[in-house]
């Protein structure tokens, strides 16, 4: 690399050194990692982020109906509880709460804000990695954590027409404040998780609504409602907290005990099925039709799984009508759908969507002899627990692949995975290794181990996000929060080999 000629590297790594580690991502991943990292009084790290400030997905999708679709009380993390203000927090909420996390555990000087990191790449002679950002700095790191998650690129659909349109369009995850639907024609394009919270907040407010449907989701109610005041005081208690807290996460659990609802012709697969079809025969009575177009095809649970309770209940609206075709082209008043009839709307919102299972997808990442991660993962992404792989020393993943639906909430998930990283890193202080690698054969042997389980899934059978185009299912785990806690502790040690003679350090000085 002859952009580093004017630089010199400095020898040795002494044992208990703290190296220098860079977290790209400023969410609840990254929050997690921070604070991990802080607990073993290691500050030795940025926390890097394209956007203004932290959050993540809590900061940037602002769009009306944001809020979590698990409990509350499951999005806390265990060092830093929280008395939740209902059953399911909105959007501001939990990024106060993220926030306050921040503040609380002194990551407030870690974070580099407003910069995007394009790339990083693995320097032999330096042992660590160069990260270069939108910007054109470079910075150099021990280690590398990526805590982007896979929610985070959204999808843009490539609709004929698209540019001619005259009105307003944005997708859900960059939701224009500017724009006022007050009695404005609206469209909005898909029914998924996100839309599913869009079209009844902007109901009463428009003047129409058509709500595009390429193909419908299993929804189930969600049981949403603020706590009591008599509720808020008890839940000022701390031991009450943090017993509603174990009891969601038990509930959730007996859910994995046996086969889960998403393996094929499980128990649980047809009674949820069965409690979904009651659910649409109780919300639309004599509407056949849409009763008709609600329904999936597919087997339960074969795409994301939604709650909501006032989705259905927003369809009977007279000014909201659910077209159970996709949009295939835009003109410059409207949309047209697949059977060629055309809606005159003022604004088109995109609710798509995200590149979910094309992992770091704004991130190029270069491993040993110029590996490109991208090329690696040509067939579907792929990791040891959605962490690690061979060929790309000391860098880390928080919610890679095949982590989603571990059992959990993305809060536990990335606390659970943030302690796996940071045990490698004191390992690496107290050895004084400059590199930790994982294992080829432990990569293959999970991964095959995972993918057998996750073929007997009703989420092989369906179309969904899950999957890349090879048909590898990239995003889902499969099992409960036991096993993934038992597998980050029983596969840590021997899964990786540490490394320290005749490398180079942790830092690039100016050669003068």
């Amino acid at each position: 690399m002859d952009h580093f000629r004017h630089r010199r590297l400095i020898n040795q790594m002494p044992a208990r050194e703290k190296p220098s580690i860079a977290i790209i991502g400023a969410g609840v991943g990254g929050i997690a990692m921070g604070v991990r990292l802080k607990s073993l009084g290691i500050n030795t790290f940025t926390i890097f982020d394209s956007e203004g400030g932290l959050g993540g997905t809590w900061r940037v999708n602002t769009y009306p109906g944001a809020s979590v679709d698990v409990e509350s009380a499951l999005y806390s993390f265990s060092f830093h509880d929280h008395n939740w203000s209902g059953t399911h927090a909105e959007q501001g909420e939990v990024l106060t709460y993220l926030e306050d996390v921040a503040q609380a555990h002194d990551l407030t000087e870690h974070f580099r804000f407003s910069t995007r990191v394009t790339s990083v790449r693995w320097l032999e002679e330096g042992q660590g990695y160069v990260l270069t950002t939108g910007g054109g700095e470079e910075h150099f790191f021990n280690i590398i954590v990526s805590a982007v998650g896979f929610l985070s690129d959204p999808a843009i659909p490539s609709l004929a027409g698209i540019e001619q349109f005259r009105g307003e369009m944005f997708h859900t995850a960059r939701w224009d404040h500017r724009v006022d639907v007050t009695g404005k024609r609206v469209a909005i394009v898909g029914t998924g998780s996100t839309s599913v919270q869009v079209v009844p907040a902007l109901a009463p407010s428009v003047e129409q609504l058509y709500v595009f449907q390429r193909e419908p989701g299993w929804i189930l109610p969600r049981g949403d409602r603020r706590y009591t005041a008599a509720e808020l005081k008890k839940y000022e208690n701390r031991t009450y907290r943090r017993l509603r807290r174990w009891r969601a996460f038990l509930r959730m659990e007996w859910g994995y005990i046996g086969r889960p609802v998403y393996d094929a012709g499980s128990r649980r697969n047809l009674k949820a099925r069965a409690r979904a079809l009651e659910y649409i025969e109780a919300s639309f009575g004599d509407r056949d039709d849409l009763k008709k177009a609600v329904t999936p095809a597919y087997p339960f649970s074969g795409k994301r799984r939604i709650l909501s309770d006032d989705f259905y209940p927003a369809l009977l609206r007279k000014n909201v009508e659910l077209v159970p075709h996709p949009v295939t082209r835009v003109t410059e008043n409207g949309v047209i759908d697949a059977t060629g009839v055309e809606r005159a709307v003022d604004i088109l919102v995109l609710a798509t969507g995200f590149k979910a299972s094309q992992y770091l997808s704004r991130l190029k990442v270069f491993g040993r002899d110029g590996r490109d991660l991208h090329e690696v993962w040509r067939e579907g992404a792929f990791a040891l627990l959605g962490m690690s792989l061979h060929g790309f020393p000391n860098f880390y993943m928080l919610y890679g692949p095949n982590t989603n639906g571990a059992g959990g909430p993305i809060t536990w998930n990335s606390e659970q995975q943030a302690g796996w990283i940071a045990r490698d890193v004191r390992r690496m202080m107290r050895r004084g290794y400059t590199t930790i690698e994982t294992k080829p054969s432990y990569v293959t042997k999970y991964n095959d181990w995972l993918q057998a389980r996750l073929r007997r899934t009703v989420w092989a059978e369906s179309n969904n996000y899950m999957k890349a185009p090879s048909g590898r299912i990239v995003t889902q785990f499969h099992g409960g929060m036991m096993l993934q806690w038992l597998l980050l502790r029983i596969l840590r040690v021997p899964s990786s080999v540490g490394s320290s003679a005749g490398n180079l350090s942790n830092s690039i000085s100016e050669q003068r």
